[in-house]
């Protein structure tokens, strides 16, 4: 039974959307059994090159358009002005919305480098997090640094439909995704395109 008062919040640069975001938020949601998500998309990653970002809105226009089909996703954006930091996003949310739960979503190859982020530790303590599988190196996540530090806090696979009524600190590595796509590599395709 989908729990009704979990919010997936999944955030991102979004530099462009494509198939494999869509099919993260449709596996989480699917095994954390939640009915709704929100998709933030950032002004710009602090830990990226801010060359190469496509407009703000533009970005927001085309992962709306991605989730288009997708009632209980919300698309918005992060911040209007960079930089965003999750931990700042994550605690505004918290304080404004104080009776819903929320349960962070992010791909595994983010959870890998998550303690290059501002206040990392803050993120593990404020909010569950669904730490989803991506097809390059599928152990690099259960042996972060976030993993080792807070493994004693780590909810089996088998019981992920628990994590977002689970307090923080708490999270969980889901498997079954198996999606190629990279923002990345789309971006670098489209400079290598002949004109």
């Amino acid at each position: 039974m989908l729990d009704p008062k979990s919010i997936g919040i999944l955030g991102g640069s979004f530099n462009p959307p494509h198939e494999g975001h869509k099919a993260l938020v449709q596996h989480a949601m699917k095994r954390l059994q939640i009915a709704r998500t929100r998709v933030l998309v950032s002004p710009q990653n602090p830990l990226k090159d801010p060359a190469g970002y496509a407009p703000l809105q533009d970005r927001i226009d085309q992962t709306k358009a991605l989730f288009a089909d997708m009632p209980n996703v919300l698309v918005q954006a992060e911040a209007e002005e960079a930089p965003t930091f999750a931990a700042n996003t994550l605690r505004r949310l918290i304080q404004r919305e104080r009776t819903k739960r929320f349960v962070y979503i992010m791909g595994a190859d983010s959870f890998a480098n998550l303690h290059h982020w501002y206040r990392w530790r803050e993120i593990m303590q404020m909010v569950p997090i669904a730490v989803i599988s991506r097809p390059a190196n599928r152990l690099a996540p259960l042996n972060a640094p976030a993993a080792r530090t807070f493994w004693q806090q780590r909810v089996p696979g088998h019981r992920s439909a628990f994590l977002a009524k689970s307090s923080a600190p708490a999270w969980c590595f889901i498997d079954g995704l198996n999606r190629p796509e990279s923002s990345t590599a789309i971006r670098e395709a489209r400079v290598l395109e002949p004109a």
